[in-house]
């Protein structure tokens, strides 16, 4: 990484520190219940902030909490931020929310045309069944279902493309989507997002004994005793003062183990996908286009 890479480095993680406070501000004004999740919650524990290699700031938000934002964020003053909501806009292809900066671009694939802004990541904490193998076959059911949100925004003739590269490659169940969803596009993906929000929903958070983030890649591992959110404690992020689950240690080692052990150093790198990035100014995507085929 040289110089320059390293300096755009530091400004995004400025940035996104920066969407992160006016998130916590808004948390606490309207008392809404959030904590640090995944990679975030490791950084706040053993770096008491970013992972050195990390770039990103993930949140879980208990479903009722989660939908109260997402009702109040448009009444409030926020012309520096904008939400990334799922099913509101058709070329956005995540099952959860992001909170962006509105002076800012960023395109994280090149053959999916979205664009959004430097982010931070929220995750709705949501019911699950009691049974394992249930929460287990929720979450691949979601999954499955999911991964078309990333193969509608594409052109037809490149779901056509990538149908013979998935089927080249032996993956039928992905390349048979490609070309499913490559007809009645806006139709199907309202199906799409119908059927998540169903499975998400489906057992109640309030009378729910456990609780999960259906969009995280970690399967059963990231669904937890209710009890084990019942509580937080504060500390440290980078000199902001953040939520995390007072049973954090249960809830980290569930999902990576000894967490507070270092990787190898070849695993030691960022997995966020960029194509485009612009910290200065937002680009409409047909201009992303252009730049990025030059």
């Amino acid at each position: 990484m040289n110089k320059e890479e390293v300096l755009v480095g530091q400004i995004y993680k400025i940035k996104i520190l920066d969407i992160f406070k006016a998130f916590i501000e808004i948390c606490e004004k309207h008392d809404l219940q959030y904590f640090c999740h995944g990679g975030t919650a490791i950084g706040v524990v053993r770096h008491q902030g970013f992972i050195p290699w990390d770039d990103d700031i993930d949140v879980l938000m208990p479903r009722p909490d989660y939908e109260k934002f997402l009702r109040l964020f448009p009444a409030l003053d926020q012309s520096r931020y904008e939400l990334m909501v799922p099913g509101e806009e058709f070329s956005y292809y995540l099952p959860f929310t992001k909170m962006c900066n509105c002076n800012t671009t960023l395109m994280e694939f090149e053959h999916i045309p979205c664009v959004f802004g430097a982010f931070i990541d929220i995750f709705p904490l949501d019911g699950a069944s009691f049974n394992e193998g249930v929460r287990e076959k929720d979450w691949l059911n979601f999954r499955r279902t999911a991964n078309k949100l990333m193969i509608l925004p594409k052109t037809r003739y490149s779901n056509i493309k990538w149908f013979f590269d998935r089927l080249f490659k032996l993956q039928f169940r992905t390349a048979l989507n490609e070309i499913r969803c490559s007809f009645n596009k806006k139709s199907t993906y309202k199906d799409v997002h119908h059927i998540l929000r169903k499975i998400m929903t489906r057992n109640t958070y309030e009378k729910s004994k456990y609780v999960g983030s259906y969009g995280s890649q970690f399967g059963v591992k990231a669904f937890w005793p209710k009890e084990w959110f019942e509580s937080y404690e504060i500390m440290s992020f980078e000199g902001l003062e953040v939520r995390i689950p007072a049973a954090y240690n249960l809830i980290l080692a569930q999902v990576y183990g000894n967490y507070m052990e270092l990787p190898p150093i070849e695993k030691r790198v960022s997995q966020h996908h960029v194509a485009y990035l612009n910290l200065e100014k937002r680009i409409n995507i047909d201009e992303v286009l252009i730049l990025i085929k030059k």
